[in-house]
């Protein structure tokens, strides 16, 4: 949606980070208000799934109080447990894309009678390779998903042509 720097930056930082959770709805109503623009219709809503571990030690899944508070906007359902991640995975930050990949490859799992032929909205906070949208989104097609955006508040540097990779 936008670059990711400056207060978009410090934003999600806080909420993903300093436990302000009170931003996820200003933060998702960017995110409704941007989507119409891109004219592409959606079923579902599904967060970018934390693996357990991870979500003990931060107690909230940050992608998923902005998918849901994007689904509200929207009115459209919010799937929690569209997708799973099957496998805990060390932080991405400070990974090249091609250790991102290697890090994401197959942690994950769609849920069939949660996707199946529906056009999904996969929300993360920002996207930096495209490694874990990627792989997420792998996992809802090969649960039946008939097509999955992946939609995020951030994008590093020239992520465009991952973004379009996802799509196709």
């Amino acid at each position: 949606m936008a670059f990711f720097e400056g207060p978009l930056r410090q934003a999600i930082h806080h909420l993903k980070y300093k436990r302000d959770i009170i931003l996820a709805d200003s933060l998702a109503a960017l995110l409704g208000a941007a989507w119409p623009g891109y004219g592409l219709a959606a079923d579902l809503v599904v967060p970018v799934p934390l693996s357990s571990q991870r979500l003990r030690e931060r107690g909230y899944n940050q992608a998923a109080l902005l998918a849901d508070a994007l689904a509200a906007l929207l009115r459209l359902p919010y799937a929690p447990a569209g997708a799973a991640r099957v496998r805990h995975t060390p932080s991405q930050v400070g990974l090249s894309a091609h250790e991102r990949g290697a890090n994401v490859a197959g942690a994950f799992r769609g849920q069939r009678a949660a996707v199946d032929g529906k056009a999904v909205i996969l929300v993360d906070d920002v996207c930096t390779t495209s490694a874990t949208l990627s792989a997420c989104a792998g996992a809802l097609l090969a649960a039946g998903a008939a097509r999955v955006w992946g939609f995020t508040l951030g994008r590093a540097g020239s992520s465009d042509a991952a973004w379009r990779h996802i799509n196709n």
